[in-house]
């Protein structure tokens, strides 16, 4: 057992030494995200497209002369929403978002629904370089995002209801759903100086019911 330890740290060490260093760098950017959904013309419809910040942290290093691993945690801000009348519909105390609402009924007042969402991958992805320059790279990359998603809703009744509603007349429910998605993208890794990159890219994955795009620009730090 001793010799197959002392002969896995020999290996590592020695790929180490034949690759480039490892890196460390930090991005911000823009989740663009376009999901599916049902247009009627006797109800509202309900889109869940968002555009929101985001940032990531990424840890990498090269396994080879033009190839290498990385991985990167993404978070983006919380998008807000107003959800028309009949979404979501709740069953079993689930929230069940849906693209089309159910047809508005006229009332003689109306209820407040809000809706928050965020997300959260962590990715895992292997990468190409492609020498363009002495100090510009291209590099291609693919993998998986493990994803997070937290949908919080807010229903409010009216002002004139909310003294006899119960809880204060404000009701939230929360949803969080875990995926899988493939992960491809590419970037530009610009020498500045001997060890700081400038890295502009664009990354592209699939979300539940759809796709997600994320361009962004960052600094990276090589050891």
């Amino acid at each position: 057992m001793r010799r197959l330890t002392l002969g896995l740290v020999f290996s590592l060490v020695a790929v180490s030494a034949r690759a480039q260093s490892a890196y460390v760098s930090g991005t911000v950017g823009a989740d663009v995200s376009r999901v599916g959904r049902t247009e009627s013309n006797i109800s509202q419809t309900f889109s869940a497209d968002t555009e929101v910040f985001s940032w990531s942290l990424r840890l990498g290093t090269a396994v080879g002369q033009n190839w290498g691993v990385e991985t990167e945690f993404v978070r983006s801000a919380r998008s807000k929403s107003d959800i028309p009348v009949g979404v979501p519909i709740i069953f079993s105390g689930v929230p069940l978002p849906t693209t089309t609402a159910l047809p508005n009924i006229p009332t003689p007042v109306a209820f407040e629904r809000d809706t928050r969402t965020s997300h959260s991958d962590f990715d895992g992805v292997a990468w190409a370089r492609q020498p363009v320059s002495g100090s510009v790279d291209l590099v291609y990359l693919g993998g998986v995002a493990f994803s997070r998603q937290r949908l919080e809703i807010t229903q409010t009744f009216p002002t004139v209801l909310r003294a006899f509603a119960p809880g204060g007349g404000s009701f939230t429910t929360t949803a969080i759903s875990y995926s899988t998605h493939p992960l491809v993208g590419v970037e530009a890794r610009i020498r500045m100086t001997s060890h700081m990159r400038l890295v502009p890219g664009i990354r592209v994955q699939g979300v539940e019911g759809g796709w997600l795009m994320r361009p962004y620009a960052g600094l990276g730090w090589s050891f």
